[in-house]
């Protein structure tokens, strides 16, 4: 009776994940965050590249946290986290201009011109505060 159990417990985790997993790349896929930053960046020739990295991305993000390995490489884990940090930007700025946001902001607060200083600061802003939350765990009690 107990190996019952637990083949209906892996089917239901494993159909759920599925279920999640599926959502988030739809959601990706509709909001044309690959596309955009294809467009935006030139490199529309490119795009199986982009595909093929969000998924391998998704994949090994799901291993990792489903057999949670470690990796010692110290100073190089900022490589990683660069691109996570990236691609987790994009997927801000995608959903923000989905939904209009900086337009309708930029309208009401009668912004003209500096538009690309703001976005940037924006940027510069968010970069900062990860630094901090990341190399000052005690920072964020303050």
């Amino acid at each position: 009776m107990t190996i019952i159990k637990y083949v209906v417990l892996i089917f239901l985790a494993f159909s759920s994940g599925m279920i999640i997993a599926a959502g988030i790349f739809a959601f990706i896929a509709v909001i044309g965050v690959v596309p955009r930053m294809a467009i935006r960046t030139l490199t529309q020739k490119n795009i199986k590249i982009y595909e093929t990295a969000i998924i391998l991305g998704g994949i090994c993000g799901t291993l990792k946290l489903v057999f949670d390995y470690h990796i010692d490489i110290g100073i190089f884990a900022c490589v990683p986290s660069f691109f996570v940090g990236m691609f987790v930007g994009c997927v801000a700025v995608s959903i923000a201009e989905v939904l209009d946001v900086m337009p309708v902001f930029m309208r009401r607060a009668r912004i003209k011109n500096g538009i690309s200083i703001f976005i940037a600061a924006i940027a510069i802003g968010k970069a900062l505060g990860s630094i901090l939350y990341f190399c000052l765990p005690n920072f964020y009690k303050l």
